[in-house]
């Protein structure tokens, strides 16, 4: 049964992870890590939720993301898109 969607509430720091299946890598050469930065940039740049930290590994990544007063992390599924 798929979970009911989270309001977003401003003003409180979201820790993203992203991981894998089975662990395989999602990064699968050294451009990839550059690529994926871009993307980060982009969603930034589209829905002004600011990146407070980013970690990112070979098999997943986390995000620690600020909103504004009114929005949770809803609109970065592009970086799901991409990778």
């Amino acid at each position: 049964m798929p979970r009911r969607p989270r309001l977003g509430t401003g003003g409180l720091a979201y820790h993203v992870l992203i991981r894998r299946v089975g662990r395989l890598s999602l990064f699968s050469k050294p451009a990839d890590y550059p690529g994926f930065e871009k993307v980060l940039l982009e969603a930034h740049e589209r829905t002004g939720m600011r990146i407070a930290a980013y970690c990112l590994m070979p098999t997943h990544w986390h995000l620690m993301l600020l909103p504004g007063r009114d929005g949770g992390p809803a609109g970065w599924s592009v970086t799901h898109t991409y990778f």
